[in-house]
């Protein structure tokens, strides 16, 4: 299967999809920007569920592209023919690439995110992560400029949290082919910054998660009411640019919820 290359050029295809004016439409490109299959803390295994439905009165051929830190699979074929108003669900959508994918990449114990394609057709595309009886649920979106942080177009997350019942953790993928330099900040409800603001950079179709108060230097202490700011400073000049999303955990339980990121602005 070929890898990390292969993405080149996906969004000028991207590009030629059928895409209306809202940022939630279905269309051509889906991309969920979290999917894991992978040990859980405290027992069990995290698993992503994906349901996919064509809006289109064609039948839509359905390829999955997987970007994780430090690698990426694709295209490869999940389903053919999928008619309209049908949908098709993978309890376990990392284990049914790998079934496919025979034996190139070792899928278990990989998190990372995951572009839905088929040329000219609308797909919506659900996700939802699940442990046992916890879970958290992502929906599917095109990266367009309302999904999207870019140079002059930040992103926030809200609602972090560190304290003895919480932790966060925080994802972001680069949804388009130029390597992007992102700060993040996270700031209280008084709009100080806590810890240190820190740079990543992103190249082409990469991906990242981490606990953002680790990485602002403040791994310990009770934090409660924050916010992440999202600054793309280079690179970023796409309208497919940088996708974010966080959540947050409770350290006993390990029950999940999603923080989706919204416009700046």
């Amino acid at each position: 299967m070929k890898k990390g290359l292969c993405l080149v050029g996906f969004l000028v295809l991207a590009a030629q999809l059928p895409l209306s004016g809202y940022d939630s439409s279905p269309s051509g490109l889906q991309v969920v920007p979290e999917a894991i299959w992978a040990a859980a803390t405290g027992g069990g295994t995290w698993v992503t569920e994906i349901q996919i439905t064509n809006y289109h009165a064609t039948p839509a051929d359905v390829q999955v592209y997987f970007d994780y830190n430090g690698g990426a699979v694709g295209p490869i074929m999940l389903y053919a023919g999928l008619a309209q108003f049908r949908s098709i669900r993978y309890p376990n959508i990392l284990a049914a690439i790998d079934s496919l994918d025979a034996g190139a990449t070792v899928y278990f114990g990989k998190v990372g995110a995951l572009m839905f394609y088929s040329p000219g057709r609308l797909l919506q595309v659900q996700a939802k992560t699940v442990n046992g009886n916890y879970g958290k649920t992502f929906p599917g979106l095109p990266p367009v400029t309302g999904n999207t942080a870019a140079e002059n177009r930040p992103m926030i997350i809200q609602d972090l949290v560190q304290n003895a019942t919480y932790r966060t953790s925080v994802g972001a993928y680069n949804a388009g082919s130029i390597s992007i330099t992102v700060t993040f900040t996270i700031l209280d409800a008084a709009d100080v910054t806590i810890g240190s603001s820190f740079t990543r950079t992103l190249g082409g179709y990469g991906f990242l998660s981490f606990n953002p108060f680790t990485q602002a230097g403040v791994p310990s202490g009770t934090y409660e009411n924050c916010w992440l700011y999202i600054n793309v400073t280079s690179g970023g000049v796409q309208d497919n640019g940088l996708m974010c999303y966080g959540s947050i955990a409770n350290n006993l339980t390990n029950d999940t919820y999603a923080l989706i990121a919204k416009m700046y602005d």
